[in-house]
């Protein structure tokens, strides 16, 4: 009996033990996109960051950790080396290789969000995998505030149109599904490229020229060459001096800071009006 009893009671420990790991809050977490690392930061797990990407320099104490790989290959050794008991990666990036680190056992999470509402809701989903998840609602509601309160302060007599450029060879755009192009249509513009069939779509340089965008936005550093573009120079943005190379950070990836993104987009427009 009394044997019995003390396998019971191991039985209950080893249980408790089990469960208490598969619920413990992550203490290693590998960060495979800029987004997600400026995530974790921003919900203040940054000190159990110990991996990230090689375009993670956001905010610059994430320059400071051991560095995986990019946004499209990864070391799978060197983030096996480092222990993690999380490694976080985008759904649009490096998806087979979540994949591979799932299969040796390595505890993976996923996002991918595609709006701003989704951005908000992947911050609380993030939280809640870190054991954050009030820090999470936190970000979510403060975004939520301030987003209200930029729209709210757009008025426009007529929607600005807008070419939104994030490649140059091939001529690369944003389409509807994109939160990009969101931030075009919540900034009171008409994204030119707004009827594509996809989210980022190769678009035709005659067909930008043909629509005549009025503002101009790069988000690859490529102000010289754009503005060199022979073709381009009758459109009214070119005529009129509105292009403008904005920092791609702030435009492109799925963080709080889309907000600067938006604010200073809302900016730009009102300019094109007055």
């Amino acid at each position: 009996m009394k044997r019995q009893l003390t396998l019971v009671f191991v039985l209950i420990v080893l249980l408790g033990v089990a469960v208490g790991m598969a619920g413990a809050t992550p203490q290693r977490i590998v960060s495979l996109a800029p987004s997600i690392t400026e995530n974790l930061f921003a919900l203040g797990v940054g000190d159990r960051v110990v991996g990230v990407t090689s375009w993670c320099h956001f905010p610059d104490e994430a320059r400071t950790r051991t560095i995986v790989g990019d946004a499209m290959n990864l070391n799978v050794e060197l983030v096996l080396g480092l222990e993690p008991d999380l490694v976080v990666g985008d759904a649009t990036l490096v998806q087979s290789h979540l994949e591979v680190l799932e299969g040796l056992g390595v505890p993976t999470f996923v996002i991918g969000p595609s709006t701003v509402a989704e951005v908000q809701e992947s911050l609380i989903q993030l939280g809640e995998a870190v054991g954050a998840k009030e820090s999470g609602e936190v970000l979510a509601t403060n975004m939520q505030a301030r987003l209200e309160e930029l729209v709210g302060g757009v008025e426009r007599e007529r929607k600005v149109r807008v070419w939104m450029e994030i490649w140059n060879e091939p001529l690369m755009t944003v389409g509807p599904g994109s939160f990009m192009h969101e931030l075009i249509v919540l900034a009171g513009g008409e994204n030119i490229a707004g009827d594509s069939p996809t989210a980022w779509p190769v678009f035709s340089e005659e067909l930008v020229i043909e629509r005549d965008p009025e503002v101009v936005i790069l988000t690859s550093y490529n102000l010289e060459e754009a503005l060199s573009r022979s073709a381009w120079q009758g459109t009214t943005a070119m005529k009129n001096g509105h292009v403008y190379e904005v920092n791609p950070d702030l435009y492109s990836r799925t963080t709080p800071r889309l907000l600067d993104a938006l604010e200073e987009l809302i900016g730009i427009l009102d300019g094109i009006e007055k």
